[in-house]
């Protein structure tokens, strides 16, 4: 088992993140089967033990400092993929429903199976695109918080995540050196889909953590249909 290196520690303590020894050795036995199915079904270019502590680990926990109060509520995880940052905070956040989302099966089920070899009782794991799930009843603006790392440019990105919050419902985007110039393509989206950034965090792995608040609900023509955010951006 890759057990985390001493600087993930340091890192944690720098943000006030404290780990039990269950919570890290379950983080442990993620990490070994991620990377270990990384071999036949590509999940990330990340092959290094410690590297992956800390570029898909403890980046996944960044949120977690402005995920206080959320108690009993109902989270997605937008294009999970490998299940980041989805199972770190799952595993840090049991208090929290955890919903993970990839339109790809093979990593869908991969999420699946690694949820049941963690025990991760609230995990569940859905295999459909963002703009499917925007529009079912069951899915669409039931959420209090969605997450999204390395997913879409941001434009493409709201009109995916903000359909499923529910208003005052916040969306925790983890960008990369790139946020800003993402920022100045949003304004449009922003104001179309009725969210407002509220806090611009720069994380210790050298990216950028954005926060948005929803402050009404979505106009019912958003999303668009399959593919067209991503094509068709609002900018």
């Amino acid at each position: 088992m890759h057990l985390p290196p001493p600087f993930f520690h340091d890192a944690c303590s720098a943000q006030g993140l404290k780990l039990n020894p269950n919570q890290l050795d379950t983080l442990a036995r993620y990490l070994e089967r991620l990377l270990e199915v990384n071999q036949h079904l590509n999940l990330t270019a990340v092959r290094d033990p410690d590297t992956a502590w800390m570029r898909h680990v403890f980046d996944s926990l960044t949120p977690l400092n402005w995920m206080n109060g959320d108690a009993g509520q109902q989270a997605l995880d937008l294009g999970s993929g490998g299940g980041l940052p989805g199972i770190p905070l799952a595993i840090l956040r049991p208090d929290i429903s955890w919903t993970l989302v990839d339109s790809v099966a093979k990593k869908a089920r991969f999420l699946e199976e690694t949820a049941a070899a963690l025990g991760l009782e609230n995990v569940t794991v859905r295999s459909e695109r963002a703009e499917v799930l925007g529009r079912l009843p069951e899915t669409r603006e039931q959420f209090h918080l969605v997450t999204a790392r390395a997913v879409a440019r941001l434009p493409a990105l709201l009109e995916l995540t903000v359909p499923l919050l529910r208003v005052k419902g916040r969306l925790f985007a983890m960008k990369g050196e790139k946020a800003g110039e993402e920022l100045a393509e949003a304004g449009i989206a922003m104001e179309r889909l009725k969210v407002r950034l509220r806090h611009r965090v720069p994380t210790p792995e050298g990216g950028t953590l954005l926060l948005f608040k929803k402050h009404e609900a979505t106009a019912k023509k958003y999303p668009r249909p399959v593919g067209v955010p991503g094509k068709e951006p609002l900018a």
